[in-house]
Order: structure tokens, then C-alpha cells, then sequence
């Protein structure tokens, strides 16, 4: 899709889209039902999911994904400021179309087979409809209006109660497990263990590293951990507090490039010694 192109153009040409796409991706989602879709259902699975690695926003940073304003319309694996593409997705040969995205993420491995995307299990079939109206609403592609529950605080908690009480599974999952990290340099491999704690401060394995962690009000999770054994000595990262709101256990659930020459590996245990 050209930067030029109005909101709504999307769906405009959708049967022309569809033509060149795989035979599995030929049934997308009907305009009604992405128009009826629930905006808050969508919305949390898409930050239950996304956001760790995706801003939808005009002007928007990449993260470890890119951003995906105007993705639809637009070849999967091109943007011209978003050089991470895995090789599968550059030569996928498909346009981003709402029966596209339906059928990546009904089965991502399957449909771009070789793709680097960290959370790679498919959206639940219930959520499927709403994220994709929800994206197409964030990223200038929908052609009916942003509904008026998209206004409403979610979940009625107040904004300045407790994390705990705002993000209940982010809190139990990340305070009561062992967060593990693999860090990677030029020079070597580095494992070790790090414990989230409820006065804002982190503890590791290690006989000196050490850090903090802050959610600031834009409900971003920010930490530092330091005082590591390695070069670089410390790394700071910051997602979207709603990525872990689904508790996962996996030793690798993510990666990210949190300083030069450094790529990192983090995933989450259960318990704690």
C-alpha cells in the first residue's frame, strides 16, 4: 500500500490482494464481522502478544519487530527503516491483507515457514477477529470509526492503584519465577538466573549483579540489570507490561539487542531456589 493511500483503501482492494495470495490464506475475515469485532478483546491480545516486539503508531519506533503502521497493502518483510527481517518472511512473496494476517497467526510457522517471530503459537481462534480489527484501527487501515469502548479504562482499576492490583498475571508471574537470560557477545556466552522483587529491586545468581525495575505511566516496564561479570557490564530493556500479562515458561521467550555487540535471550522458569 502506498503512503498515499486513504484510510479504508485496504479493504477496498481486498479482492484484488487476495488474488495473488497462497490458496490457505484466500478466506480472511468478512468486513462486518471485523466491524462488530470486540476493540478491547482485540486490543488485549494483541498487547498480551505483540507488543513486546510491535508499536502500531504513526511515527512509532521499531522494536525487536517492526512497527506496523500501514502494514496492510504493504509486502511482508519491506520497510524502509527495519533491516531485522528474517530471510523467510523477505521472500514470503505475500501482501499484508486481513486474510494474510488471519492465517499467519491461526498458524505462524506454518504459513511463513522459517520465520524469526519470538512468539510463534498461534493467537487463539476467539481473539483472531478482534486483533485483527484492533490493528486495522491502530494502523490506519480500518473504514469505520474507532468505537467508543476504545475510550473506557480497562478493567475499571483505577490508573494510580497498585501494580498488583492493575496487572494481577504480570505481577504473580514475574514476582513468584525465575526470569533467565542468555546473553551473547563476540567474545562469548553468558547464562544466568535474575529474581523480580516487590520493592522494585532485582536480584541474580551471580555474587555481585544487581538491578531495578520501574513502571512508568505509560504502563511500560523498565529495568537495568549491572555489575555483570561480562562486556558490556549492565543492559536496560523496557516492553509493554501487557506482553506478560499470559504467564509462559520457556528459558528463551524473547530476544533483544539491548546494547552494541550484545544480543540477549530471556525466557521464564518456574519457581525460585
Amino acid at each position: 500500500m502506498p503512503d498515499t493511500n486513504p484510510t479504508g483503501s485496504v479493504l477496498a482492494a481486498l479482492p484484488l490482494l487476495l488474488l495473488a495470495q497462497p490458496a490457505m490464506a484466500a478466506e480472511g475475515p468478512a468486513r462486518q464481522a471485523l466491524i462488530d469485532a470486540d476493540y478491547q478483546q482485540g486490543r488485549t491480545a494483541f498487547q498480551q502478544r505483540c507488543s513486546a516486539c510491535h508499536t502500531l503508531a504513526e511515527d512509532s519506533a521499531n522494536l525487536f519487530g517492526p512497527n506496523l503502521w500501514e502494514m496492510m497493502g504493504r509486502k511482508a518483510g519491506v520497510l524502509e527503516d527495519f533491516d531485522e527481517f528474517s530471510d523467510a518472511m523477505r521472500e514470503s512473496g505475500i501482501t499484508w491483507s486481513p486474510a494474510t494476517l488471519m492465517a499467519f497467526i491461526s498458524d505462524p510457522m506454518g504459513f511463513i515457514p522459517g520465520n524469526t517471530m519470538m512468539i510463534p503459537e498461534p493467537v487463539p481462534e476467539r481473539d483472531r477477529v478482534p486483533m485483527i480489527s484492533f490493528i486495522m484501527l491502530e494502523t490506519g487501515a480500518a473504514d469505520w470509526p474507532r468505537p467508543e469502548s476504545a475510550m473506557v479504562q480497562d478493567a475499571g482499576v483505577a490508573p494510580g492503584a497498585p501494580v498488583s492490583e492493575r496487572f494481577p498475571s504480570f505481577w504473580n508471574h514475574l514476582m513468584s519465577n525465575t526470569t533467565r537470560y542468555r546473553l551473547v557477545t563476540e567474545e562469548q556466552e553468558f547464562i544466568f538466573e535474575a529474581y523480580f522483587n516487590t520493592d522494585g529491586s532485582v536480584d541474580t545468581n551471580l555474587e555481585r549483579a544487581r538491578g531495578f525495575w520501574h513502571i512508568d505511566e505509560s504502563d511500560m516496564f523498565c529495568y537495568a540489570i549491572y555489575e555483570l561479570p561480562i562486556r558490556p557490564a549492565q543492559f536496560v530493556e523496557c516492553f509493554p507490561v501487557g506482553a506478560m500479562a499470559i504467564p509462559r515458561f520457556n528459558p528463551e521467550l524473547w530476544r533483544s539487542r539491548p546494547a552494541e555487540g550484545m544480543e540477549l535471550w530471556g525466557g521464564i522458569t518456574v519457581g525460585r531456589p
